[in-house]
């Protein structure tokens, strides 16, 4: 007997939550760790600590307004906000006002055109994020992640370069 289309979307559905379930363990896993390491790199180049010149590394901490440009489109809400509510759109627009004067930090880094990151540094993350990987695991998931990554760089717009994090305030 044939499967009904509700039962293909169940069998699916199945399916894309473990695959969710898991990618999305791994993926909040490995973001607290890139958050907690990106802000010990802060806190270092906030100190002037630098890369060295000879390193196939670029990092730096810039300042901008990039998200302070994001408030700025929304600034039709904001204007039907105030015709709606007068008085709490004179505070609303103090808040805006307060904001949009703040410049952000953020951490650019990646590397050197044509230069490469050994891959045990990819498999001690893994491993680190995975833990109780055995180390034969870990280079079979770097290698699925790396063929992974190469298809979708075919369909991606995008051109690689540095990696931009926004840093808390």
């Amino acid at each position: 007997m044939a499967k009904r289309e509700i039962e293909k979307n169940v069998e699916k559905l199945i399916a894309y939550k473990l695959i969710t379930s898991i990618t999305g363990t791994i993926s909040d896993r490995a973001k607290r760790k890139y958050e907690k390491i990106a802000k010990s790199a802060y806190e270092r180049f906030k100190a002037k600590q630098s890369i060295p010149e000879t390193s196939d590394l670029v990092a730096k901490l810039t300042w901008d307004d990039k998200a302070v440009s994001m408030a700025r489109k929304i600034s039709l809400g904001i204007e039907e906000f105030n015709n709606k509510y007068p008085k709490y759109g004179k505070i609303l627009a103090e808040m805006i006002k307060k904001h949009r004067e703040v410049r952000r930090a953020y951490l650019e880094f990646g590397l050197k055109k044509g230069k490469e990151l050994d891959e045990g540094i990819y498999i001690e993350v893994i491993k680190e994020t995975i833990e109780g990987i055995s180390d034969e695991k870990a280079k079979k998931f770097y290698d699925l992640l790396n063929e992974i990554n190469k298809e979708l760089k075919k369909t991606k717009k995008k051109p690689e370069g540095l990696y931009t994090l926004l840093l808390p305030e």
